[in-house]
């Protein structure tokens, strides 16, 4: 029977694969609602990246005491506790790191984002302003990855990625962000998958 845990080959293409249909469906609902928020990065778009990754780097810290004060800094975020990347072909092994990481890496926070603060934050903070429709989709954000020990950090990284959605109007801002973020934990996912064997 092939592994069923993350980071395998086939887990990774069917995540892949559901990721797109979902990302298509909201793509063409913002399509449908006359938003546009895909455009190129301007020096304004840059700056935010930059000022909502010293934000990011602020709640990896208090993060990172959170866990180390709670006496759990071998906690391995939800739906990821038995990623394994390693399979008995080298080919295999090969193929599962690449697709994982595209996944991890490029389509979740551009699926994620056009979901969350595309279609969600936008129909949110044109009814309620842009604060609540912030901080209610960053509390289902972080809600939606169902880890109890890790929902300030996934809430603070919502958080961050509507405002600076909102301060920038490029759906590119907060999916760059998300993507840089998740960078890190596909580095440490993949390098601890490949220590333990």
């Amino acid at each position: 029977m092939p592994s069923v845990n993350p980071g395998h080959p086939l887990v990774a293409v069917s995540e892949v694969a559901a990721y797109t249909l979902g990302g298509w469906f909201a793509y063409h609902r913002l399509r449908a609602a006359g938003r546009h928020p895909f455009r190129a990065l301007a020096r304004t778009d840059v700056r935010a990246i930059l000022i909502g990754l010293a934000a990011l780097l602020v709640t990896h810290i208090a993060s990172g005491l959170q866990l180390v004060l709670t006496h759990q800094t071998k906690h391995v975020q939800s739906g990821f506790e038995h990623y394994d990347v390693i399979t008995n072909v080298p080919a295999m092994t090969v193929a599962g790191i690449a697709i994982s990481t595209i996944a991890l890496v490029l389509i979740a926070p551009l699926v994620e984002e056009t979901i969350f603060r595309g279609l969600l934050f936008g129909a949110l903070a044109t009814r309620l302003g842009v604060l609540a429709g912030a901080i209610i989709t960053a509390v289902l954000f972080g809600a939606v990855h169902g880890d109890l020990v890790l929902f300030p950090q996934l809430a603070a990284l919502g958080l961050i990625n509507a405002l600076a959605y909102a301060a920038t109007g490029n759906i590119w801002v907060p999916i760059t962000l998300h993507a840089l973020n998740n960078a890190l934990g596909a580095a440490y996912l993949v390098a601890t998958s490949l220590q333990h064997h």
